[in-house]
């Protein structure tokens, strides 16, 4: 069977771990013998409220979590992009904190890596993005590239939204032209140019940006228009 390539391309996440998460659920498909490996296990088992929930037929779904359909046939590579202060904080408690309680994370080879930029300087963002996605090595092509944006663009500069979703367009399709890799999104956070929830206005955003609309939902708060386009 031929290896699944994932790049995965968190735009401002903050301190949030799941990109790491991710990478330790793959660790324990791959590496059965790594150390800790029992206590890995552990950490997968299904949460008691879902085993609950299974028990009294509320929900049919047989994943143990939202990680269970990737295989060891996945190859996957993490960044995460954010302000240089958040970058540096997030590495200082990686060290003092999670690898003490994680030590498994330790056997990652391709740990995610942090990329520190600020998103108001559109030409480093687009730098540091073609950086990525121009690969490392000579084996960089036929890559499923998938850009992460989580309640990142409300704390945006005025017009600086519009312009990065057109500057990743223009990225991924650059090298997925060259390369033969793909492109996609997914987007929980607020689109500029668009009142409340409108569909329309989202699809005429997308499409100005150089995307398609594939899948579209609207939400009460700030980060308030959910969207997968590719």
């Amino acid at each position: 069977m031929q290896r699944i390539k994932i790049r995965l391309i968190f735009m401002g996440c903050g301190y949030d771990t799941r990109s790491i998460k991710l990478m330790e659920w793959l660790l324990m498909q791959n590496v059965s013998e790594v150390p800790h490996h029992n206590l890995l296990q552990k950490k997968q088992r299904t949460p008691r409220r879902l085993w609950r929930m299974l028990r009294r037929k509320k929900v049919q779904s047989p994943l143990r979590n939202a990680f269970d359909n990737i295989t060891s046939e996945v190859d996957l590579e993490c960044f995460e992009l954010d302000l240089p202060a958040v970058v540096y904080a997030k590495e200082q408690l990686l060290e003092s904190r999670l690898f003490r309680r994680r030590p498994w994370l330790k056997e990652l080879k391709d740990y995610p890596k942090l990329v520190p930029v600020d998103f108001n300087n559109l030409s480093a963002t687009e730098h540091a993005l073609e950086r990525i996605l121009s690969g490392d090595n000579t084996d960089a092509g036929n890559v499923n590239n998938i850009v992460l944006f989580e309640g990142v663009m409300i704390y945006l500069d005025e017009g600086v939204p519009h312009s990065l979703l057109e500057l990743c367009s223009n990225s991924l399709r650059k090298y997925s032209s060259s390369d033969g890799s793909s492109g996609y999104m997914c987007f929980a956070d607020r689109l500029e140019n668009i009142p409340g929830g409108d569909e329309d206005a989202a699809h005429i955003e997308m499409e100005s940006t150089g995307w398609e609309l594939m899948d579209w939902l609207s939400k009460p708060g700030l980060a308030r228009h959910m969207v997968c386009p590719e």
